[in-house]
């Protein structure tokens, strides 16, 4: 009797052991799989962050060949600037000339202006028309290089047009370096959440798969005393029956003593010799 409450203990406990892991088994899996989740969702936004990033590395290697472009036509005209502007003092030395035909040119449209608007004499005026003669003559000395002025003006404004257009080019590359290096640190923290989560995520499928052997091992244990306790009741019930028929056969004996002795038969000795006669 000992051993069979010993073993239907054993049975109880491992019942309990039983229930305990496979609560503990499916907690496991369910982190696992919520991780997973986290995993998946994470990688999603890193594929966002990757497509955006090689569209604005696409939009930086245009804007750098734009501003390139630009910095290369700056070149070509600096060096024509300078060509030109070589051959200018070269002629303003040959001829002497020293004054800048732009400058008459302006002034003789202030001169002229003054004649149109003002109210000058007639003497102040032919005074003016005089100087206007002269300042006319002397740009007409100038020859070929009051033209190269004027070259050299649009050049100098055609320079500063395009650098301004190389500048705004560099200022939205340096922009979108700047917003790429954002999304590169996004891009690395994101990263580093994966990874920690897969690491996380690991440790919980590991042990999950502990938590499942142990569940079959236990499991495997209970089976076993399950048989025991399953031949412990066939034992208990063969001995049982033994001990039934062993005192059947002693009532019966004494209930054919009575007959014998011609004794008279109570309902029990009735029953017993009833139930002698079924099991022969």
């Amino acid at each position: 009797m000992a051993n069979d409450r010993n073993i239907r203990e054993e049975v109880n406990d491992l019942k309990k052991s039983l229930n305990e892991l496979n609560v503990q088994k499916e907690e496991w899996f369910t982190q696992k799989e919520s991780l997973k989740k986290d995993v998946v969702n994470l990688i999603s936004q890193i594929k966002k962050i990757k497509f955006s990033k090689d569209k604005d590395n696409k939009e930086v290697q245009e804007l750098k060949k734009v501003r390139d472009d630009y910095n290369s036509q700056v070149k070509d005209m600096i060096k024509k600037y300078q060509e030109l502007n070589d051959k200018k003092e070269k002629i303003l030395k040959d001829k002497k000339i020293r004054f800048d035909p732009s400058k008459l040119v302006k002034q003789i449209e202030q001169l002229e202006y003054k004649i149109e608007h003002d109210a000058v004499s007639f003497e102040a005026e032919k005074k003016l028309m005089n100087q206007i003669r002269t300042l006319k003559k002397q740009l007409d000395e100038a020859g070929d290089v009051q033209q190269m002025f004027k070259d050299l003006k649009l050049l100098s404004e055609k320079i500063r047009e395009t650098k301004f257009k190389a500048d705004e080019a560099h200022k939205k590359i340096r922009s979108q370096v700047k917003q790429d290096k954002s999304s590169y640190d996004d891009f690395i923290k994101l990263t580093k959440q994966i990874n920690e989560l897969k690491k996380k995520q690991e440790e919980a499928f590991n042990n999950f798969i502990e938590s499942k052997n142990k569940f079959s091992g236990i499991n495997q244990q209970l089976k076993d005393k399950l048989k025991d306790v399953k031949k412990i009741n066939v034992d208990k019930n063969v001995r049982y029956r033994q001990e039934e028929n062993k005192l059947l056969e002693q009532k019966t004996r004494e209930v054919e003593e009575k007959l014998k002795k011609k004794k008279k038969l109570t309902t029990e000795d009735l029953l017993v010799f009833q139930n002698s006669s079924n099991n022969e």
